[in-house]
């Protein structure tokens, strides 16, 4: 015969007791711990809250491809310039090579910046004055939206915005 003291049949009825009570005043604990943590009001209740943070997760995961994503953009952006010159098929360039018509590199002209009153330019990324020489042409006037270049074809004018 099993023989307890009360201390030993207290320690045994213990936890059903404590799981009776939470039973029971379940809809109170749920309550006072609502109005407790104000943040997941209605999400532990309506079993919504994994499902909620699910979702954060996800989000966060597409954030991350997204942003890799643009990061590979940007650095294509640097070469496809470069690529589209020097590596694809270009059509007129292959028509011109089989006539024996080989186009000379053209200088590009991009103005930058102009400062009139101190009759200064930046031109493809120089500072420029009048009379200065970039890329064999020389700077004959600055205006204040526009420069007069002179190159070996004649003069021409390079407008800011064009």
């Amino acid at each position: 015969m099993l023989y307890l003291n009360n201390k030993q049949i207290g320690q045994l009825l213990s936890p059903l007791v404590i799981v009776a009570l939470l039973l029971s005043f379940q809809d109170d604990i749920v309550t006072f711990m609502h109005a407790q943590l104000p943040t997941y009001k209605g999400k532990i209740a309506g079993g919504n809250f994994n499902k909620e943070v699910d979702e954060y997760l996800n989000v966060g995961r597409d954030k991350q491809v997204y942003d890799d994503i643009f990061k590979k953009i940007e650095k294509r952006k640097l070469f496809s310039p470069w690529i589209t010159k020097n590596l694809l098929y270009n059509k007129e360039s292959a028509q011109n090579n089989k006539q024996g018509k080989i186009k000379e590199n053209i200088p590009v002209w991009n103005l930058q910046a102009v400062f009139p009153k101190h009759k200064m330019a930046i031109i493809n990324s120089e500072f420029v004055s009048e009379g200065s020489i970039v890329n064999n042409a020389e700077i004959i006037k600055i205006k204040f939206d526009s420069i007069l270049i002179k190159t070996k074809k004649g003069l021409q004018w390079v407008h800011l915005f064009h």
